[in-house]
């Protein structure tokens, strides 16, 4: 069922690619020759139909946590520094400063081409293409969100931790904050 799918979608899309006077003849050419690569290697070595996928399944469970807010350790280091200029009890994962909840482009209409143009944020800034800022949310000694922008690499881990100063690495000291699944054995 799958193979046919696959292939049906296939033969439509190079009907439609062949079929578009403004494409060269040359790239229709080299279009049907790809579709026929790909139909022939989906048919005799079809893409396999796991019915588990562990990493699947531990991809669900952080997104789940990173929804919950669950409680982790965020570790901030400066650009050059071996170890962390800042260690907080954190909620979630840290958020990159190009996340945006709006689109960060629009579609512009152009007599006959359609061109994507930058579209500013609902605060009317534009967000960031690339940055290494990230916003850690931390938890202050006295229980309150606590929000810190660092320039430098967060890491974060879901759970209790400290940094060992003598091997420059994270030492988890407790159980994770969220239940996480091990292998199904599939």
């Amino acid at each position: 069922m799958i193979k046919t799918l696959v292939s049906a979608g296939i033969v439509i899309s190079v009907g439609f690619l062949v079929g578009c006077d403004a494409t060269p003849s040359g790239q229709r050419q080299e279009n049907a020759a790809q579709a026929g690569i790909t139909t022939q290697l989906v048919t005799n070595q079809p893409i396999p139909n796991i019915g588990y996928s562990q990493m699947r399944q531990n991809l669900i469970e952080i997104e789940t946590a990173e929804d919950k807010g669950v409680q982790t350790t965020s570790f901030i280091f400066g650009n050059f520094s071996a170890d962390p200029v800042q260690i907080c009890p954190s909620i979630g994962v840290p958020i990159p400063n190009t996340a945006s909840l709006s689109n960060p482009e629009q579609a512009t209409y152009t007599g006959s081409a359609t061109y994507t143009t930058p579209q500013m944020d609902p605060n009317g800034v534009y967000a960031p293409s690339a940055s290494s800022g990230t916003f850690v949310i931390c938890v202050g000694a006295d229980g309150k969100p606590n929000p810190v922008y660092a320039e430098g690499n967060v890491h974060t881990v879901f759970g209790p931790a400290v940094w060992n100063r003598q091997t420059h690495s994270v030492e988890m000291t407790g159980p994770a904050s969220f239940k996480f699944t091990a292998s199904q054995g599939r």
